[in-house]
């Protein structure tokens, strides 16, 4: 989930980094993903504008006329010696439908809570220490596989005093379907102090199946590549989607939400367990929040993870971040919520060359 990817961007190689650490090359943008894969998943999971993206066609079956011979017979009247008539065939033509076609779930309930244009930035601490910041934006819509689709950015920068012990500037997208509530797509680039990668997960629902590319520099293990082909569940999220997705659920006190996520190639659970409610300080002044768990789930067993994290989400119809703290080897990772831009509304949203609304908070 969303904290996950915070904890794993800013401190999961802090304790092992160093000032001195060589430079790392790049990774050539010649090979990248986007020019190496084959060109009907280009087509497919490429992204386009929402202003270009054909009318839906109706499913419609196609129908197979298959033909059989059926006998009838007729007793003659002028020859009473003939026992039978010779037999006569009609054609009776059989109509086959077509296999139904794969649906789509609806699950998108109005109005939703992430509008475009909004835009949460939060600011990190460790020990008290500015660590860095991070953004989190709804970008207009857009289509990927002949599907709208909301579209949203993740950016994670270390602060100046903070790079100087570990360096990022690290960015990520995911494509999440607009009725389904379900990823398409999922791009991540790390450009780190000790790494440097390029993620590339392509979601085909109907197959149940997630392409995954992974490039790699690693300052000590090298360059690595990985390609894959690996199954999923109907209708999954990715590792970015998870958090919006959870911001439809009702949350409702004491409940438990399991979301199946697909990352890095492999299928898990995010369970979300509602904790509580409480009132906080927050930059738009005193919030009542909801205070939910993320656990991770893998073959429906609950993993013990070292340390226990929590996020305050806004208990209203937003559900923005309000706050995370996350447990690390030593100390707490602490993330607050600096500003916010609310975005316009769905109502004036759904025109996807429209501007967004400034209005922030």
């Amino acid at each position: 989930m969303t904290q996950g990817w915070i904890v794993s961007l800013i401190f999961s190689l802090i304790l092992t980094s160093s000032c001195s650490t060589p430079k790392i090359a790049p990774i050539s943008e010649s090979t990248s993903p986007e020019v190496e894969l084959p060109k009907e998943i280009q087509t497919q999971f490429a992204v386009k504008e929402v202003k270009d993206m054909p009318p839906p066609r109706a499913p419609t079956p196609t129908p197979t006329a298959t033909s059989a011979a059926v006998p009838t017979s007729k007793t003659s009247k002028k020859s009473s010696k003939k026992k039978a008539s010779a037999a006569e065939t009609r054609t009776v033509t059989q109509i086959a439908e077509a296999a139904p076609a794969f649906q789509y779930p609806l699950r998108r309930k109005d109005p939703v809570p992430f509008w475009v244009g909004e835009k949460q930035s939060i600011e990190v601490t460790f020990f008290g220490m500015a660590a860095g910041e991070f953004e989190l934006e709804t970008m207009p819509l857009k289509q990927v596989n002949g599907r709208k689709v909301f579209h949203f950015e993740g950016r994670a920068k270390s602060s100046s005093v903070f790079a100087l012990v570990y360096r990022l500037n690290d960015k990520i997208e995911s494509f999440m379907d607009y009725d389904g509530i379900f990823s398409h797509r999922f791009h991540m680039l790390l450009d780190q102090t000790r790494q440097r990668r390029d993620s590339l997960e392509l979601f085909d629902h109907e197959k149940k199946q997630v392409y995954y590319w992974n490039r790699k520099n690693h300052v000590e293990k090298g360059y690595s590549e990985i390609k894959e082909y690996k199954e999923i569940s109907p209708f999954t999220q990715d590792s970015f989607s998870a958090y919006f997705y959870a911001r439809t659920l009702p949350l409702e006190p004491g409940a438990s939400y399991i979301i199946p996520v697909s990352s890095e190639g492999k299928s898990w659970e995010m369970q979300l367990t509602v904790v509580r409610r409480e009132m906080i300080d927050t930059p738009l002044g005193k919030k009542q929040a909801v205070v939910v768990r993320p656990q991770t789930r893998f073959q429906g067993v609950l993993k013990q993870d070292k340390g226990e994290s929590y996020i305050w989400l806004s208990d209203d119809d937003r559900r923005f971040i309000l706050r995370f703290e996350a447990q690390v080897k030593i100390g707490t990772v602490v993330g607050s919520l600096k500003k916010v831009t609310l975005g316009e509304p769905p109502s004036t949203a759904q025109n996807a060359d429209q501007k967004p609304e400034n209005n922030s908070r």
